[in-house]
């Protein structure tokens, strides 16, 4: 049988706040440049131009059929190689994490504009707006209670997919523990409050997302 023994959790409770806290920054961030990206990348994919459209589309299919590790991997180690350009463990993780994740934004705006009613549209370029002002003041506003859910959502995923930075030795929560056993020996105890400490982070975030849905499934 098995020895369990918890108290030595208490011992390590600065390593989970410490690998809590850059896991929190790494999200965070990687979901701004992930919206603020998405947001262009899939306006592009709608435009009628192929010059815009093409590129949108290639773009989506890269980053979403090839894996997130890969991608950290490639960013960290032959982005210098190949282009001189070198980031350290932190930023590669969060542009790698921002790339991928911002195909899918990309597609959940796609969706969210082609939901709002064509005659809107139509009646806006009665009005004279033009395309960017169209997008700004009819689209995107309506288009928002289409996408916040699924928006909202992602950020779990962007929390859940943050523990793969480890592979490069940002020390995020996984990479964290991950040292401390190696000093103490007591996986099972490290990994199960490990994954009530993601639990903690994540849970919120997704019942705001099914929240979000029954809010503007009962509004709209």
């Amino acid at each position: 049988m098995y020895d369990w023994n918890f108290d030595v959790i208490w011992d390590y409770r600065m390593v989970y706040l410490k690998g809590a806290v850059i896991t929190l920054e790494i999200s965070l961030l990687a979901v701004f440049f992930a919206v603020t990206l998405g947001l262009f990348v899939g306006i592009a994919r709608q435009s009628h131009r192929k010059l815009l459209s093409l590129p949108a589309s290639w773009y989506v299919e890269i980053f979403r059929d090839t894996p997130l590790l890969i991608q950290i991997v490639w960013i960290f180690y032959c982005l210098p190689i190949l282009m001189g350009i070198t980031l350290n463990a932190f930023w590669a993780a969060v542009v790698a994490l921002s790339l991928h994740m911002s195909a899918y934004m990309a597609e959940i705006f796609r969706a969210g504009i082609v939901s709002v009613d064509k005659g809107h549209i139509d009646a806006a370029k009665i009005l004279g707006l033009n395309y960017f002002q169209i997008m700004r003041r009819i689209i995107l506003p309506q288009a928002t209670r289409q996408m916040l859910p699924p928006l909202v959502n992602n950020f779990a995923d962007i929390l859940k997919l943050s523990a793969l930075a480890s592979v490069i030795g940002v020390y995020e929560l996984l990479h964290s523990i991950d040292n401390v056993i190696m000093n103490n020996f007591r996986p099972l105890e490290m990994y199960s409050v490990l994954a009530l400490v993601y639990f903690i982070l994540i849970f919120p975030v997704a019942f705001a997302a099914r929240r979000s849905e029954i809010y503007f499934a009962r509004r709209y």
